[in-house]
């Protein structure tokens, strides 16, 4: 075998090697329902359980998946997780949600934890300390002013008509 063909077997080895992956350029959706309520809706191909946080630029970071064992909840592609919209506060400015998905349930608390103490929003999954397959996709959302009411929130009574003022 001379020179040129070895170099052009490593070329085509490497070529092989650079082919594209079946892996979906968007894992996650981020539907915005109102200026400040979004659902997050999996991707087709996504690992089963997933935990889902909001970190904004001032280093809040607020858990949205919840269940009874703070663990990952079910996240079935193309619905809703949860079956919820979330709400995020217009007051915390832009933020990153962060989508872990994984191969089997994880623990709320140490991810919680773990992003608490990183200083910069952008990270890898080797990054975090966690058993099993984790990728993580991290969409950026604006939140803005929702014209709408929100839950709870007191809802101003419709003025009465005019009066007629007619006498008979």
């Amino acid at each position: 075998m001379n020179i040129r063909q070895v170099l052009a077997a490593i070329t085509v080895a490497l070529l092989c090697g650079c082919a594209r992956s079946s892996t979906p350029a968007h894992r996650v959706e981020i539907r915005r329902i109102s200026g400040d309520t979004v659902q997050v809706i999996p991707g087709e191909g996504q690992m089963p359980y997933c935990l889902v946080f909001t970190q904004s630029g001032k280093g809040v970071v607020r858990q949205l998946t919840m269940s009874k064992n703070n663990v990952s909840v079910k996240c079935p592609p193309g619905e809703p997780v949860l079956g919820q919209a979330y709400r995020i506060p217009v007051e915390e400015g832009p933020v990153k949600i962060h989508v872990f998905f994984s191969d089997q349930r994880l623990e709320a608390a140490s991810v919680a934890n773990q992003l608490n103490e990183m200083a910069n929003p952008s990270f890898s999954p080797i990054d975090f300390r966690l058993p099993g397959k984790v990728v993580v996709e991290s969409p950026d959302f604006v939140p803005a002013q929702s014209e709408e009411p929100a839950p709870g929130q007191l809802v101003p009574k419709p003025s009465p008509p005019a009066a007629n003022n007619r006498q008979g």
